[in-house]
């Protein structure tokens, strides 16, 4: 397929063109995102949002130019605002552990902290707590998105008003070590609304 057919192939959502766009850029793009984050597997999430991006919002380019430039603009914009959230992320945890006092370990367990998390996620709305588990189960946004027929940008929504649900309702002097036991979960989704 000719650049020219191929753009064409896009701006009519013509599924062949996608599959294109996997074959031919998204490998590159992975390593492109590399060079600001390094080999931790955030790149390939980048890459595939940017994609169903494309798809979802039923983008048109006037050029094959104009394509290649959104999509290397887009995978560097998107590394930047990873790393950008990163240290916010880390400032907060900082900022945590000198505001509230630690609390010391043999007084709560894992089992509690458990407990009390899960009696929270069990007063979410049922399609917000069914995002926030598969999410803490490890799944990536895509994952989600595929699994439930829903839109990256609903899960990222539900993600981030679960998130803010647990913050409010959850001892903040709990904050640190639900940190360290959910760690399947991005640190920024737990710190910040991204």
């Amino acid at each position: 397929m000719d650049n020219e057919t191929f753009i064409q192939g896009i701006n009519r959502r013509d599924t062949e063109a996608y599959k294109q766009i996997y074959d031919r850029y998204y490998r590159i793009l992975v390593v492109y995102a590399e060079n600001f984050l390094g080999n931790n597997g955030t790149s390939e999430d980048i890459v595939q949002d940017i994609i169903v991006n494309i798809w979802e919002a039923k983008m048109t380019f006037v050029s094959y130019n104009a394509f290649k430039t959104y999509l290397y603009n887009s995978v560097r914009n998107g590394a930047l605002n990873y790393l950008k959230h990163q240290g916010v992320a880390e400032k907060y945890l900082e900022h945590l552990a000198q505001t509230y006092s630690p609390i010391d370990e043999s007084e709560v367990n894992e089992e509690e902290i458990y407990r009390r998390l899960f009696a929270i996620i069990d007063r979410l709305p049922t399609r917000c707590r069914e995002i926030f588990l598969l999410c803490m189960d490890g799944k990536k946004n895509s994952e989600i998105a595929t699994e439930l027929h829903l839109s990256i940008e609903t899960v990222k929504t539900q993600k981030k008003r679960a998130m803010a649900y647990i913050r409010e309702h959850l001892d903040k002097s709990y904050l640190w070590l639900l940190f360290i036991v959910t760690e399947n979960m991005m640190l920024s989704d737990l710190l910040i609304d991204c």
